[in-house]
């Protein structure tokens, strides 16, 4: 074999052909490569570890901003429901909603049910130890232990460090007046739905999410004054309730309400369901003699008596084998203006026979006594109405027996016949001054005859049993009434309804005020009577005594040199002296 030496060699070109079969090695080609890799690599570890953190954080927000902390949501995020404020005619608050802490319990945590309840009872202590053993031994995931709690309320049971108790916040409604007008203002259910007064009837309008204050008719100087005569009444008459009403009879609104007694509505749980008993719009009475006014009307529409015509009131006066007696017997006979005023149920049950059952009856449909008061208030109750309409039931009627409505019903009734014979529904929603124009209402008896109650009205407060209810410069109109109450079928004698139906100012009559009393008793300064010129008469000339500069109205003052022979001692609307 010829030896291979380095000359021997062909000379190699990279045209020759080892070139084509020989692979070239490049260390600076794999170097890059492996550089692409580890960067797309490091890149898609950033782009997980971005999209993890981002989410992370998206998780957070939703948590801390959009939602409530854990420690005080239980299940899902809790939506405060919106409730609009109410406030009375002159921007006053009377209810709104505050934000409270709510305690419920994760019971898997319990360890010691019976040491658990002994604690939460320590700090809670109207609790029932019962119901938090009771529900803390369940093994839920979640119960209520007490709800609404105030802050002082809640930093105690936090302070107890106890692992299944957390709290979630919701809405309370407040009542920042306690009782005052609290019939009329009702109350929510722990939901924030109204259950009673305004916030039952006014629900759907106060939970609009975008909702404003509503105003109501109500003024809280007023309503402090009817409350607290009513109280002062209530006490010394021993009475077992009492109800009152003013009204504004030329628009409807209703400026106070009371009934006592009352209640609390941001404990209305408490309450007794007499106390949450609304007298004024739900009980029904006979109320006796203020019916009278009624029938004075009815006589005049009718023209029943001629001028100067008496009645025979002095003598007996029996109807289907019934007797009817006069608790203030007279010995003569009696213009039409005494028989209101010394309050004959005689005179009233002839006018009523006079006129007869239909009329009687159409009178009373058009004052609105026939239906429950049109007011917004779902506790407005209809009346209790005779099932025979016989000549004995159109005699009792006439003077407020043998029908039973609510007080509201007859203020409404006889600010009818005061208010220029116009019926005006009335309303618990302010009227503003752009609004006064739109109060619309239907004739329910003539011009006439509303002037004529307006002075006979006058008269029995001045001449007859209405005058405990005078107060100097106002010319207070009214009318007493005393009815029997029926126990077990039969009128007791003993146990009384007295009312007294008021207005003011006699030359131009706006206000109304009724004041209402279930059994009152005599007092030390009654000469043992516990009829109404005793009792609610006094109490309604009160408040007028009290609210008449609230409400803006002047006294008169007649000229000293007057001197009045009439009935009548102010002149009328049209400045006139009414002989």
């Amino acid at each position: 074999m010829k030896e291979l030496t380095p000359t021997s060699l062909p000379k190699l070109t990279p045209q020759s052909p080892f070139f084509e079969t020989v692979p070239s090695f490049n260390v600076e080609d794999e170097e890059f490569a492996s550089i692409r890799q580890a960067r797309v690599r490091i890149l898609m570890g950033l782009a997980v570890f971005s999209l993890a953190l981002f989410l992370l954080i998206v998780r957070l927000a939703e948590v801390s901003v959009f939602r409530t902390p854990s420690i005080f949501t239980p299940m899902a995020s809790n939506v405060i429901k919106h409730r609009a404020d109410v406030v009375d005619r002159n921007g006053e608050l009377l209810a709104t909603t505050l934000e409270t802490y709510s305690l419920y319990a994760d019971t898997r945590k319990v360890w010691d049910v019976e040491a658990s309840t002994e604690a939460i009872i320590s700090v809670l202590t109207d609790l029932d130890a019962s119901i938090v053993e009771e529900r803390l031994g369940s093994g839920k995931a979640f119960v209520w232990i007490h709800r609404n709690l105030t802050p002082t309320e809640r930093q105690a049971v936090f302070a107890l460090g106890l692992p299944e108790l957390s709290f979630q916040i919701e809405p309370r409604r407040v009542y920042p007046r306690g009782k005052l007008a609290a019939h009329v203002l009702g109350f929510t259910d722990i939901d924030m739905n109204g259950v009673a007064g305004a916030e039952r009837a006014f629900d759907t309008r106060l939970s609009e999410d975008d909702a404003a204050s509503t105003s109501l008719s109500l003024d809280m100087g007023v309503q402090f004054s009817l409350t607290d005569e009513l109280r002062i009444g209530l006490e010394k008459f021993q009475a077992v309730a009492a109800s009152g009403i003013v009204l504004n009879i030329k628009t409807g609104e209703v400026l106070a309400m009371a009934s006592l007694p009352d209640f609390d509505p941001n404990q209305p749980a408490q309450a007794s369901p007499q106390s949450l008993l609304n007298h004024a719009s739900v009980s029904v009475y006979e109320l006796g003699s203020t019916f009278k006014p009624i029938t004075m009307a009815l006589a005049h529409e009718n023209n029943l008596v001629k001028d100067g015509e008496t009645l025979p009131v002095q003598n007996k006066l029996v109807i289907q084998k019934k007797s009817i007696t006069d608790d203030h017997p007279s010995w003569v006979p009696l213009d039409i203006w005494d028989v209101l005023a010394k309050s004959s149920n005689r005179g009233s049950a002839m006018l009523a026979l006079r006129a007869g059952s239909d009329k009687q009856q159409d009178l009373l449909r058009r004052l609105g006594l026939f239906a429950r008061v049109p007011i917004e208030l779902k506790e407005s109750a209809a009346p209790l109405l005779p099932r025979e309409w016989q000549d004995i039931t159109t005699a009792t009627v006439s003077y407020g027996h043998g029908i039973s409505v609510t007080p509201l019903a007859l203020a409404t009734a006889i600010g009818t016949l005061l208010n220029d014979g116009i019926y005006v529904e009335p309303t618990l929603l302010k009227y503003d001054e752009a609004q006064m124009g739109e109060v619309r209402g239907r004739r329910a008896v003539s011009q006439q005859t509303s002037d004529f109650l307006v002075d006979m009205m006058r008269y029995v407060v001045t001449n007859g049993t209405g005058r405990n209810a005078r107060v100097s410069g106002y010319g207070v109109m009214g009318k007493t009434g005393t009815a029997e109450k029926i126990i077990n079928g039969a009128y007791a004698k003993r146990r009384l309804v007295t009312s007294f139906v008021a207005a003011f100012p006699y030359r131009d009559p706006t206000y109304l005020v009724l004041i209402v009393y279930d059994e009152p008793k005599p007092a030390s300064d009654t000469y043992g009577r516990a009829s109404a010129g005793w009792n609610a008469a006094r109490t309604a000339g009160s408040v007028i005594e009290r609210i008449a500069p609230v409400l803006g109205v002047r006294r008169y003052v007649p000229p000293a040199n007057q001197k009045l022979a009439s009935r009548i001692i102010y002149p009328n609307r049209n400045g006139e002296i009414v002989q």
